[in-house]
């Protein structure tokens, strides 16, 4: 039981470590990096109308 328990650590810990996981680790970083980084500073012009109808006008009352 021991044995297998190890085994499996043992080829996660390899994952881990392997190429193909320190890759995608990277590219996930560079895209969370770019997401806030390229965000725009104002909200867009169009935006749905139900964004628009959650603002209330004193004299629409």
């Amino acid at each position: 039981m021991i044995g297998k328990a190890r085994r499996k650590a043992f080829a996660m810990l390899a994952f881990l470590k392997s190429e193909l996981f320190l890759r995608f680790l990277g590219g996930f970083a560079v895209g969370a990096v770019a997401m806030v980084m390229l965000q725009p500073d104002e909200p867009p012009l169009f935006s749905s109308p139900a964004v628009a109808a959650t603002q209330t006008d004193a004299g629409a009352l």
